[in-house]
């Protein structure tokens, strides 16, 4: 019979305070996710029919929930990696042997890392830039670009970072890295 336990429930002390890292993100996500539906909600009203009812409408709906997507979406990429949230094209899987579906999984995290890695470099490169020559939205509230773009660089760290720690759980027999990975949600 198999152990209905999580796999992370194998792994050492300090792999869950680390797995901490990428499950708070994951929750802000969610959040985040929620206030921008309310605040969606309330602009679209307010357009509607706020003449009427005297409810203001915010003029900087598209900018501030472009940067709320921006939160939920890159931030939430490392706690859908560590709970076994992404997608998975698996169709050959169930027919390979133990080591190779190891080998394989341990790959694809690597592959994973070496790209966000990438593009987290480049993104933190533009925040470098942002910062030198001091460049601001051009829209009502003129948010200086690296704020955005800093939150994206954070996101796409996280992911690199979420996908390293979850080839070295798979190398050291914490996850099996098959079905859902990591700590559950």
């Amino acid at each position: 019979m198999s152990d209905a336990r999580p796999a992370s429930t194998r792994a050492p002390a300090f792999a869950r305070v680390v797995d901490l890292v990428f499950i708070w993100p994951g929750y802000l996500a969610g959040i985040v996710y929620l206030v921008l539906a309310f605040f969606m909600t309330y602009d679209v009203l307010a357009r509607k029919w706020g003449s009427y009812v005297g409810l203001p409408t915010t003029r900087v709906t598209d900018e501030i929930s472009g940067y709320m997507l921006a939160v939920a979406a890159t931030w939430g990429f490392s706690f859908a990696l560590r709970t076994g949230g992404h997608v998975r094209v698996d169709v050959m899987f169930p027919y390979m042997a133990r080591q190779v579906k190891t080998a394989v999984d341990v790959l694809a995290q690597l592959l994973m890392a070496a790209f966000a890695a990438i593009v987290a470099w480049k993104i933190w490169s533009l925040v470098a830039d942002s910062l030198q020559s001091d460049m601001r939205s051009s829209t009502y509230l003129l948010t200086p670009l690296y704020i955005p773009q800093g939150i994206l660089g954070v996101g796409f760290s996280l992911l690199a970072l979420s996908a390293v720690f979850t080839a070295v759980a798979i190398l050291a027999g914490w996850e099996s890295g098959e079905g859902s990975a990591g700590p559950q949600a």
